[in-house]
């Protein structure tokens, strides 16, 4: 074989071996980059390193990353997390329109929350049309960063619209009395100048999922006002979750006065909603009691709402006492709204010295308006010197403003 024809065959395999590692290489290189891993750490992270030493560099970032204090973690990770098109492969749904999409979004987002997650769910929240329509993303927002640094996610609530401050800062709470209820009331204490804490709300309602009996204590703790009746709503909801016997079961052993008062009625009125044959029974075989007064109350309210008529035949028939007096105004305050003059025969059906006082002032304040004539006939029927005078008062008032309506005192 002459040297040319050797030299040729080998240069056509040298170009050939040459011709196949670039392939090789370029296929290598589409491969790493479809295996990457989703990274949704900000552009000021993703900085490359220096050519010198990129290993050194690498770790240096992440150092400083670490070593940042948490309030300050997510100014640096907020900057641009999303790349040039708005969007980021496995989360292009959290600016969706539709609620769902976006909301499984988030969820997925926020499933292990850590500042990097944190801080892209943030620029994703802030960059949705503002209202009541992003309630559900803030709340999972909050309660994620609850868990990863609550401070800084409070500080972040206190500059929010009222709504969304509080929606947020409950849900912060929530998460954080979960897991170190020492720590988010001691914060709650500190944070809040006056008795009716509204933190208060968000640790209760999540320190009933860790410990129930230290929530009650808590709410038991607190001072009469909106705080602790919000608080005593969200354990009995709790409580009935877990079924009838367990919340009858709490509401037992709530000191007596206006919290267990509350208790037994949300109780009667569950009951009432479920059976309201079973709910009327139970009023009548209790001995009168706050207790009683409560459950009635609320077992009036439900069978008003489904059958006045049926709740006005109920009550003529209960005892005399405290707790006919409140379902009577209760009845008389519903029914009033539907039926008036229905309301009007019922009244007049109490027998002779029953105290209708309440019944009537409903009916008063119902037609003062349409009929103030009738409604002053009535004021003039009740029983009570001051209550009489004062809705004698005010149907006086409203005919002369119906005949004067320029203010003058004469024709």
């Amino acid at each position: 074989m002459s040297k040319a024809i050797t030299a040729a065959i080998w240069l056509f395999t040298v170009l050939f071996a040459y011709w196949m590692g670039i392939r090789n290489s370029i296929e290598a290189l589409s491969e790493t980059n479809h295996a990457a891993p989703l990274d949704i750490l900000p552009n000021k992270v993703e900085a490359s390193p220096p050519p010198d030493s990129p290993k050194e560099s690498s770790s240096k970032q992440s150092s400083e990353i670490t070593e940042l204090p948490s309030a300050e973690i997510t100014v640096e990770l907020a900057g641009n997390p999303l790349d040039s098109s708005g969007k980021r492969k496995g989360f292009e749904n959290l600016k969706s329109s539709h609620p769902i999409e976006r909301l499984q979004a988030f969820a997925e987002l926020l499933k292990n929350p850590d500042p990097q997650s944190i801080s892209y769910a943030l620029q994703s929240y802030e960059s949705l049309p503002g209202g009541p329509g992003r309630f559900s993303e803030l709340k999972m927002l909050a309660f994620a960063w609850g868990q990863v640094d609550p401070e800084a996610a409070l500080k972040w609530a206190k500059k929010q619209q009222h709504w969304d401050e509080h929606v947020a800062s409950s849900s912060i709470m929530d998460s954080w009395a979960r897991n170190d209820p020492e720590s988010a009331i001691a914060w709650a204490k500190g944070n809040f100048d006056g008795e009716d804490n509204p933190y208060y709300i968000g640790i209760i309602n999540g320190l009933s999922e860790s410990s129930l009996p230290m929530a009650t204590d808590l709410m038991m703790e607190l001072p009469y006002g909106r705080v602790r009746g919000r608080s005593a709503h969200i354990l009995f909801e709790k409580v009935w979750s877990k079924g009838e016997e367990v919340a009858l079961h709490w509401a037992e052993h709530l000191p007596e006065g206006s919290l267990q008062d509350f208790a037994f009625g949300e109780l009667g009125e569950k009951i009432a909603r479920e059976d309201l044959g079973r709910a009327v029974e139970w009023v009548n075989s209790m001995e009168e009691s706050g207790v009683k007064s409560a459950v009635a109350e609320d077992v009036a309210r439900e069978m008003a709402r489904q059958s006045p008529v049926a709740a006005g035949d109920w009550v003529l028939q209960l005892p005399e006492g405290n707790s006919k007096e409140v379902v009577v105004k209760e009845v008389a305050r519903i029914w009033s709204k539907k039926d008036p003059v229905a309301t009007a025969a019922w009244i007049n059906q109490f027998p002779e010295g029953t105290n209708v006082d309440t019944a009537i002032e409903e009916l008063v304040r119902e037609i003062s308006s349409t009929d103030p004539q009738g409604a002053l006939s009535w004021a003039e029927s009740i029983t009570n010197p001051d209550r009489r005078k004062k809705l004698i008062e005010e149907a006086e008032g409203i005919i002369r403003k119906a005949n004067f309506p320029n203010g003058q005192t004469t024709p």
